[in-house]
């Protein structure tokens, strides 16, 4: 980027509030969360796959961080489900998605290539991400702004900050397409096995699709998460989908 480490580190501050080291640790430390709440994973496994070099590693850096040790952090996590679980069992009121809607279905899904842009901030404005996104690419060729469309976001609300909250649109492309905008980046998900449920719902609803995947199904399943990339996919575009129900598939991938 054609700057020096401490400039580079003086802007980062200033838009953030933590260093580029700090703002790594931080998601780290979430994607680790994630992994001993949404998964059956030994904590050995995790640590080797998250980077660590031994299991002690990191329960001393996961302890430091979030303050329990990993295996009293899911007992409090598995505690908390039970308790949402019952609440809404007791709550005739409740507002849930269709139970038919949110069967977990595994497919095999090949490599994708996106163009996509890269919003941060409120996990609850994704709509509003839509809306810039579609101002942005209002010049590609209409076949492309026909669909499908994708959300793609490496985050989760429970253990990542808000205003951290990574979330890219993006629109996949072919390989003859030629240069991306400078506006976008280029994304290739990777082939494999994904867990995915669907249904129709506005996007402050769309978390109870990442809470039927990863708090019910996932640590109930014979599966791991495979990659930290979460996919949501459009057939239509989410136009004012903050107020209008869109039909979303949410998948994971899994080994």
């Amino acid at each position: 980027m054609r700057l020096s480490r401490f400039h580079l580190t003086r802007l980062f501050f200033k838009d953030f509030q933590h260093s580029p080291r700090d703002y790594i640790h931080r998601n780290l430390m979430g994607r680790c969360a994630l992994m001993i709440a949404h998964t059956r994973q030994s904590a050995f496994s995790i640590a080797i796959d998250m980077g660590f070099s031994s299991q002690q590693a990191f329960t001393r850096a996961f302890t430091h961080y979030w303050g329990i040790s990993p295996c009293q952090f899911r007992q409090a996590h598995v505690r908390h489900i039970e308790r949402i679980d019952a609440a809404s069992k007791q709550a005739a009121d409740v507002c849930s998605l269709p139970v038919a809607n949110t069967k977990i279905v595994i497919r095999n899904m090949p490599a994708i290539r996106f163009w996509a842009v890269r919003y941060e901030g409120l996990s609850s404005q994704k709509h509003a991400c839509w809306s810039d996104f579609r101002k942005l690419f209002a010049h590609l060729p209409s076949h492309m702004l026909a669909g499908p469309f994708f959300g793609l976001t490496y985050d989760t609300p429970m253990f990542v900050p808000s205003q951290f909250m990574r979330y890219y649109c993006g629109v996949p492309v072919p390989l003859s397409l030629g240069p991306k905008p400078k506006e976008a980046f280029e994304i290739n998900l990777p082939a494999g096995r994904t867990a995915t449920c669907a249904a129709h719902c506005t996007s402050g609803d769309v978390s109870m699709l990442y809470s039927n995947l990863l708090d019910h199904w996932l640590p109930h399943s014979d599966y791991h998460l495979r990659a930290s990339c979460f996919a949501e996919r459009f057939d239509e575009f989410p136009t004012n989908w903050e107020t209008r129900p869109e039909a979303v598939q949410l998948s994971c991938w899994i080994q």
